[in-house]
C-alpha cells in the first residue's frame, strides 16, 4: 500500500471513528447510558484509537509518515479498540462479587496503561506521562523511600488491578464525567456552531461592544466570554474567536502584541463563565457532590468580576493608546442577527438547555435535547430557505469535529486518573496537604499563596481540567482544614489552573495568540500582565468574602460585591496608570493603599478606604477637567 493510500485510509477511518464516538455519546445521553465500565471504556478506548490516527508518533510529521510508523499507528489503533471490546466481554465477570483478576486481565490492563501514556504524550506533550511514570515508580518502590513520604509499596499486579479493573483508577469518577456530561457538551458546541450559532455569537459581540473606545478589543472579550462557556478550552477559544478578532484588531491599527494579549486573556476566562463553563466545572460538581447549577451560580460573580476587570483594563489601555471603535460599516444591525434564520439556531438550543437545567434535569439530558433542537432547526430553516445543498454533509462534519474534540479531553482525564488513583492508593495526597499546612504555619494567607503556586505550576504543563483535578486532590483538603469552604477552595484552585495558561514560562494561551498575530510572544506576555494582573486577585477576594459566591444573596453579599467592584476598578486603573489622563505616582500609591484597606480591612477601615478612594478619583477627575479647560483656553488665545 502506498503512502498516499495509507494516509487516505487513516483519514477515512479516523472520520468514521470520530463520527461514531460523537453519535454514541449523543445516543446514550438521550436514551440511557451503558453501565459505568462499558460507557467509560468505550469513551476512552475510542479516543485512544483516534489519538493514534490523528496525532503523529514524532513531532516531525514527515518522519511519522514512513510506512513502518503508519502500520504501527494502525496496530495501536486496533489494540485500543481491542481493549474496548475486551471490557465489553469481561464486564459481567469484572462486576461480579467473587471477581479475581486473571493474568489476561492484568496483561490487558498493562497494555492499556502503555497505550494511554503514549497517547497522552502525542496529544498533550510529555508533562502528564512523565508525572504518571513518577507516580507509578513511587507506587512500586515507595518502600525504599525513607521518611514521611515512604510507604509499604504496592506490587505491579495490585497496581494494574486498581487502575484497570476498579473505578479507583482509569475508569474513575472523573472519567465518568468525561464519558457522559463533557462528551455530550462537546457535541453540543460543535453542532451549535455548525448550525449557524457561531456567526450569531460574533455579530452580537460586535453590536454590544464595537462602537466604544477600543471596540475591536472589547469584541474579543465579549465573543470569547460567550464562546468560552461552550468550548471549555482556552486554546480552542483562541483558535476560533481569535481567528476573527486578532486580524480585525490588526487591520484597525492595533499593535499585534496588544491584540494577541487581549484574545489570550479573554479566551482564558471563558471557562469561568456560566451557564456552561468548562469541562472542569462538571468535574468540580462531581467532586463536591453538588448539582452543577450550584457550581455555576457560585462561579457567576467571580466570572463577572474577571471580565469586568479585563474589560476595564482594555478600555483604559485602548484610550491611552488611542484605539478607535470598530467602523460602523463593520457592525451588524440587530435586524440582521435577530432575523429568525440567524437568531433561532442560537437562542432556541441555548434557551432549551438553560431551561431544562433550571428545572432540575441532568446536564446530559438537557444537552441532548439542545442538540436535537439545533439539528431540527437547522434542517427546517434550510428547507424553508430552500438551501438544501450540503446540509447533511455539514452535520456529518460537525459530528466528526466533535469526535476529534473529545480526544484531548478523554485522553488527558484518563491519564490524570492514573495519577489520582495512585495518589489515593499511596496516601501521598494527605502528606502533601499536611506539608502545605506545616509550611504555611497554619496561616491561611500563606497557604493560599502556596496553593496558587501549585495550581499554576500544574496548569503550566496540563490543560485546565487535569491541572484542577490534580491540584484539588492534594490542595483542597489543606485549605479545608484551614476553614475555607469546599466550594471556595475548589473555585480558588480552578481559577488559578485557568490563569496558568497566561503564566510563564509555558503560557500556552499566550503562545497560541501570538502565533495567530504573527508577533513575538514576549511582547504579548507584557501586555497580558497589564490586562490580567487584576484578575489574579479575584480568587483571594471570594475566599476572603464568601458572599461573593452568591451562596445566599443578602445585604452583606451586595456590600461585598460593591467592595470587590471598587477594588477591581482601582487596581485596573493603577495597573494601566491612566484615568482621564496619566496618574501621578503618589496618587497611584494612595489608590493602592485605599484598595488594600477595602480588601483586607475591618468594616470601619474598609469604609475609610472607600472614602479616600472616592476622593482620589474625584481629584483625578477635577484635575482632568482643569487641564481640559486650560488647553481650551490656550487654543482660544492662539486662534
Amino acid at each position: 500500500m502506498s503512502v498516499r493510500s495509507t494516509e487516505k485510509f487513516r483519514a477515512r477511518l479516523a472520520a468514521a471513528i470520530a463520527f461514531s464516538l460523537a453519535a454514541f455519546h449523543l445516543y446514550t445521553a438521550g436514551f440511557g447510558q451503558l453501565p459505568d465500565l462499558m460507557q467509560r471504556s468505550m469513551h476512552v478506548c475510542c479516543a485512544l484509537a483516534l489519538a493514534f490516527l490523528l496525532y503523529p508518533l514524532f513531532s516531525d510529521r514527515s518522519a511519522s509518515k514512513h510506512p513502518f510508523f503508519s502500520i504501527l499507528d494502525l496496530t495501536l489503533t486496533a489494540l485500543a479498540l481491542f481493549v474496548a471490546g475486551y471490557m465489553l466481554v469481561r464486564y459481567d465477570a469484572m462486576t461480579s462479587i467473587d471477581y479475581e483478576a486473571s493474568s489476561l486481565d492484568l496483561w490487558v490492563g498493562g497494555l492499556l496503561i502503555i497505550l494511554l501514556l503514549d497517547a497522552a504524550r502525542r496529544v498533550i506533550g510529555w508533562f502528564l506521562p512523565i508525572l504518571s511514570l513518577i507516580l507509578i515508580a513511587y507506587t512500586l518502590f515507595g518502600s525504599s523511600i525513607p521518611g514521611a513520604f515512604g510507604h509499604r509499596g504496592i506490587g505491579p499486579d495490585l497496581m494494574i488491578e486498581i487502575l484497570f479493573t476498579t473505578q479507583r483508577g482509569i475508569w474513575g469518577v472523573v472519567t465518568g464525567i468525561s464519558a457522559t456530561v463533557i462528551a455530550v457538551f462537546v457535541v453540543f458546541g460543535a453542532v451549535l456552531f455548525a448550525c449557524g450559532g457561531g456567526k450569531t455569537f460574533m455579530d452580537i459581540a460586535l453590536w454590544i461592544s464595537g462602537r466604544s473606545t477600543g471596540g475591536a478589543a472589547k469584541v474579543a472579550v465579549v465573543a470569547s466570554g460567550l464562546f468560552g462557556s461552550l468550548s471549555g478550552s482556552a486554546a480552542a477559544n483562541i483558535a476560533t474567536t481569535g481567528a476573527f478578532t486578532i486580524p480585525m484588531m490588526v487591520r484597525l491599527g492595533y499593535r499585534r502584541p496588544f491584540a494577541s494579549a487581549v484574545e489570550a486573556v479573554a479566551s482564558s476566562g471563558g471557562q469561568l463563565m456560566p451557564p456552561i463553563m468548562g469541562a472542569g466545572a462538571f468535574v468540580m460538581a462531581e467532586l463536591l457532590g453538588v448539582p452543577y447549577a450550584s457550581v455555576a451560580a457560585a462561579a457567576l460573580m467571580p466570572a463577572l468580576l474577571f471580565y469586568g476587570a479585563v474589560f476595564l483594563s482594555i478600555h483604559l489601555e485602548s484610550g491611552r493608546l488611542g484605539y478607535e471603535p470598530v467602523p460602523s460599516d463593520d457592525i451588524p444591525q440587530p435586524r440582521e442577527f435577530l432575523a429568525p434564520t440567524n437568531s433561532l439556531p442560537l437562542l432556541v438550543p441555548l434557551s432549551l438547555l438553560i431551561g431544562l437545567l433550571v428545572q432540575g434535569y441532568t446536564p446530559t439530558y438537557a444537552a441532548f435535547w439542545a442538540v436535537v433542537s439545533a439539528i431540527g432547526l437547522f434542517i427546517v430553516l434550510r428547507t424553508f430557505t430552500r438551501n438544501h445543498a450540503g446540509q447533511f454533509a455539514e452535520l456529518k462534519n460537525a459530528f466528526v469535529h466533535a469526535g476529534r474534540g473529545l480526544v484531548t479531553v478523554a485522553v488527558l482525564i484518563a491519564c490524570a486518573q492514573i495519577i489520582v488513583g495512585l495518589i489515593a492508593a499511596t496516601g501521598v495526597g494527605v502528606k502533601i496537604s499536611g506539608l502545605i499546612i506545616s509550611v504555611g504555619g497554619h496561616s491561611l494567607a500563606l497557604s493560599m499563596v502556596l496553593a496558587m503556586c501549585l495550581s499554576i505550576v500544574l496548569g503550566m504543563g496540563l490543560p485546565t481540567t487535569a491541572a484542577y483535578l490534580l491540584a484539588a486532590t492534594v490542595v483542597a483538603p489543606a485549605l479545608a482544614q484551614l476553614g475555607v469552604s469546599d466550594i471556595s477552595a475548589h473555585l480558588f484552585i480552578f481559577y488559578f489552573a485557568i490563569l496558568a495558561g497566561l503564566t510563564p514560562p509555558v503560557c500556552g494561551a499566550v503562545f497560541i495568540a501570538a502565533a495567530i498575530a504573527q508577533t513575538p510572544w514576549t511582547g504579548t506576555l507584557s501586555y497580558t500582565f497589564r490586562i490580567a494582573t487584576t484578575a489574579f486577585l479575584i480568587p483571594y477576594l471570594f475566599v476572603q468574602h464568601e458572599a461573593l459566591l452568591m451562596t445566599g444573596l443578602n445585604l452583606e453579599g451586595l456590600i461585598r460585591i460593591a467592595q470587590a467592584a471598587m477594588v477591581i476598578f482601582a487596581l485596573a486603573v493603577i495597573g494601566v496608570g491612566s484615568f482621564l489622563g496619566p496618574i501621578r505616582p503618589l496618587r497611584r500609591a494612595c489608590m493602592f493603599a485605599s484598595a488594600l484597606a477595602i480588601f483586607i480591612g475591618t468594616d470601619p477601615v474598609a469604609l475609610f478606604g472607600v472614602v479616600v478612594l472616592v476622593g482620589l478619583f474625584a481629584a483625578q477627575t477635577f484635575a482632568h477637567h482643569q487641564s481640559a479647560k486650560e488647553q481650551a483656553r490656550v487654543r482660544s488665545n492662539s486662534s
